[in-house]
């Protein structure tokens, strides 16, 4: 049991190592063939994303002309719960399997006719399994095969959601790199210490300047009136004593020019508490005043959205509702839901909450 497990977690954090958990699953188990397989709900498509045991070449095979035809998916797919296994001896004899294409074609040349699949992940979208296969001339899987399996299933099941966890976080960290390298205002993270530890090209330029704001010691400073910059960091990165304990909280400051115009408005907010000094602790927008921009231009600007995404964006942050925010733009509920499936994709939020809580984030920074 150990020898499969611990490849299997090991690859949340090493992918690569997904090959060492199917290797070791189809030695326990007498298989020869082992693949990762995925299938779309109620559209014939499937793909092996690992395949162990075969020529690389039939998983491309398999995608592009027997994933619509493959009988124990097609029977047994909306059975598939995650955490639970399929043996396809029960899913289909052995008899009408042989009378398909996908095994006269594709199976027989793999000297496959027997198979488990273990299910991580079953769902609206479709079926992930990891799947084992062996020949006809072998004996069915044995009850300590079949034991074997119904114990490693549910771990296989755990394993795939921390590694789509880990996936969605990463994507997420990509999103929202290049959402401050693309920013159309200035944004800085401050550590601890109220240094600058990243800044995107916008406020690099404007504190290279120097006509408002500037850099000393790596610390923001403002040229006219600078203790009121510094004192709205200090409570966001430092915090303020109150009743024992040190509070951090979001502030604004207005920054002016030498003439005493009022030029930039200046935005700190509090990030979870830095472990050490070099740690990320607050971020800082600098926003040019007069130079507000509508929250849809934002949404294209930094996140890639189209017009009619970001018209939708817009209206389901004014009303908290998809349905009306549908309404409001003219089109129907099921396209409004296309449309937010695709702003998932581009901002890497999943969910209708995790995408408004973002949108209100970024109208507060267009404030």
């Amino acid at each position: 049991m150990a020898a499969v497990l611990e490849p299997l977690y090991a690859a949340a954090l090493q992918p690569e190592r997904m090959a060492e958990f199917s290797a070791a699953l189809c030695a326990a188990t007498g298989s020869h063939t082992g693949a990762v397989m995925v299938h779309d709900s109620g559209h014939g498509r499937g793909r092996l994303d690992l395949l162990f045991g075969a020529d690389p070449a039939e998983a491309v095979l398999y995608e592009a002309e027997y994933a619509a035809d493959n009988l124990w998916m097609l029977r047994a797919q909306h059975r598939m719960v995650a955490g639970g296994y399929m043996d396809s001896d029960t899913v289909a004899t052995r008899a009408e399997l042989k009378r398909t294409r996908y095994y006269n074609e594709y199976l027989r040349r793999g000297d496959v006719e027997q198979s488990l699949a273990l299910c991580a992940k079953a769902d609206a979208e479709g079926v992930v399994v990891a799947t084992l296969c062996r020949s006809g001339r072998l004996p069915p899987y044995t009850a300590p095969h079949l034991a074997l399996v119904r114990q490693v299933a549910p771990h296989w099941a755990n394993a795939y959601a921390i590694q789509r966890r880990l996936s969605r976080l990463e994507r997420q960290v990509e999103t929202l790199e290049t959402a401050v390298e693309l920013a159309p205002l200035a944004m800085a993270m401050l550590d601890g210490t109220l240094r600058v530890s990243r800044m995107n090209p916008v406020a690099e330029q404007l504190f290279r300047q120097g006509q408002v704001v500037r850099l000393n010691q790596g610390r923001p400073e403002a040229l006219v009136d600078a203790p009121l910059l510094r004192q709205v960091l200090q409570e966001a990165v430092l915090g303020q004593h109150v009743d024992g304990r040190q509070v951090r909280h979001a502030g604004k400051a207005v920054v002016k020019d030498a003439s005493g115009r009022s030029v930039l408005v200046a935005s700190v907010h509090p990030l979870a508490a830095p472990g050490r000094a070099s740690g990320q602790a607050a971020v800082l927008f600098l926003q040019p005043l007069g130079a507000g921009r509508a929250l849809a231009t934002d949404l294209r600007q930094l996140f890639g959205l189209t017009a009619a995404e970001a018209a939708l964006a817009c209206a389901l942050h004014q009303h908290a509702d998809l349905a009306l925010a549908a309404q409001e733009c003219g089109i129907a509920l099921s396209t409004a839901q296309t449309r937010i499936k695709l702003m998932y994709d581009k901002t890497g939020e999943r969910g209708l909450p995790a995408l408004m809580r973002l949108l209100a984030a970024v109208a507060r920074v267009g404030e």
